[in-house]
């Protein structure tokens, strides 16, 4: 993923079952899934043609939610991001909520779900600090 690019650059399905969930989309739209990490601290990448282009996730282990919202599975869009932080504190000055973050993610990026006045969320994300 290049760091200059605009728009939605990541799309991160929160799902009940993410085996079941793995299955559905495998077979529905042929993507692969590849699951990285082990127990608690499992992620999975949706993979098309070799390349990752979404990411698949339970619940929070310490809750029956997602920082996103919940209870229900959804998709959560990403936005490129030049600087997390500074989005962060705009989305609080312009009445949004920070639901997660900003957060570090060593070798990937940092990271933040946020909620706007009207209640849609979305992610802002910068690959770059992944980048070392």
């Amino acid at each position: 993923m290049e760091s200059s690019e605009t728009g939605v650059i990541w799309s991160e399905l929160m799902s009940r079952d993410p085996d079941a969930s793995a299955r559905f989309y495998e077979e529905v739209v042929g993507l692969s899934v590849v699951a990285t990490g082990q127990g608690e601290d499992v992620y999975r990448m949706f993979v098309s043609e070799g390349r990752p282009i979404g990411g698949l996730t339970g619940p929070r282990p310490d809750s029956d939610t997602w920082p996103s919202g919940g209870p229900t599975g959804h998709w959560v869009g990403y936005f490129a991001s030049k600087d997390v932080p500074a989005a962060v504190e705009t989305t609080q000055r312009l009445g949004g909520l920070v639901l997660l973050g900003p957060l570090d993610l060593p070798g990937t990026g940092t990271v933040a779900v946020l909620r706007d006045p009207d209640g849609a969320t979305f992610g802002v994300f910068d690959p770059r600090q992944g980048e070392a």
